[in-house]
């Protein structure tokens, strides 16, 4: 009942005054959590998304209430969305890894080339937000360079190479960002959150093809009204009613 009376007074100092600022919701929201209060403290964390954009910190920190509260699903949802903003962040990926210990389903990892590691070691070291962020800084160097060069003879050679670097740079920066985009777009996942749900052959369809519990991330291919179009990591696929998963 107080966390109830707690939200709903958050709620309405919401409503009824200016926004706080982001490190204000932040600090009220860690010591809704430090005092164990989850749901008040995700509540908050929720309104500085709402508000001040994604962010991995505070995703994280929501997935955390989420499995204190005993909800794995959310958890690991929210962990998910982190990763996508902090590809490379050691404490989202070993609590992934450990929420995935405590799932029903388990699925093996895929065993990666050492070239593929390396790939996907450098695609994972900035989030794509970032390496836009990086785009426009080198292009915006490659014009002030190449003004410099057309515009003063004194030192051109080296002006020259530092545009030849900048250029490779931003080839490799680009070919990345391209390909992240491209998997991003095209590779749809979502997160079941109830704790059983049975994949059938067509929407509405009776014959179960697999069942997937909750925490289970599957592929999305499909969508087509209230029903996703998902498939395991063997390929074999399914339709599931979107109100038992939330895509990531």
């Amino acid at each position: 009942m107080k966390k109830i009376i707690i939200v709903v007074v958050i709620m309405l100092f919401s409503a009824f005054s200016q926004t706080p600022s982001k490190a204000d919701l932040f600090s009220e929201a860690n010591k809704l959590y430090e005092e164990k209060m989850y749901d008040s403290a995700s509540v908050l964390y929720l309104q500085i998304l709402e508000n001040y954009g994604k962010n991995s910190a505070v995703l994280y920190n929501i997935a955390n209430c989420a499995y204190r509260n005993g909800d794995i699903g959310s958890a690991i949802l929210y962990l998910e969305r982190a990763k996508l903003l902090s590809p490379d962040d050691k404490d989202i990926l070993a609590n992934l890894d450990y929420l995935r210990t405590q799932t029903i389903d388990k699925f093996e990892k895929q065993e990666l080339s050492l070239t593929q590691q390396i790939i996907d070691k450098f695609q994972n070291l900035v989030s794509f937000q970032t390496q836009i962020i990086i785009i426009i800084v080198l292009s915006f160097l490659i014009v002030i360079f190449l003004g410099f060069t057309l515009f003063s003879a004194r030192h051109r050679t080296a002006k020259i190479y530092v545009m030849m670097i900048l250029f490779l740079a931003l080839a490799v920066q680009g070919i990345s960002a391209g390909v992240k985009y491209t998997e991003q777009k095209n590779n749809i996942r979502c997160v079941i959150l109830a704790e059983t749900v049975s994949a059938v052959n067509e929407p509405r369809g009776n014959k179960i093809i697999f069942s997937a519990h909750e925490g289970t991330v599957l592929n999305v291919t499909k969508i087509v009204d209230n029903w996703y179009f998902v498939s395991l990591q063997n390929g074999t696929s399914g339709w599931i009613q979107k109100q038992f998963a939330e895509i990531i």
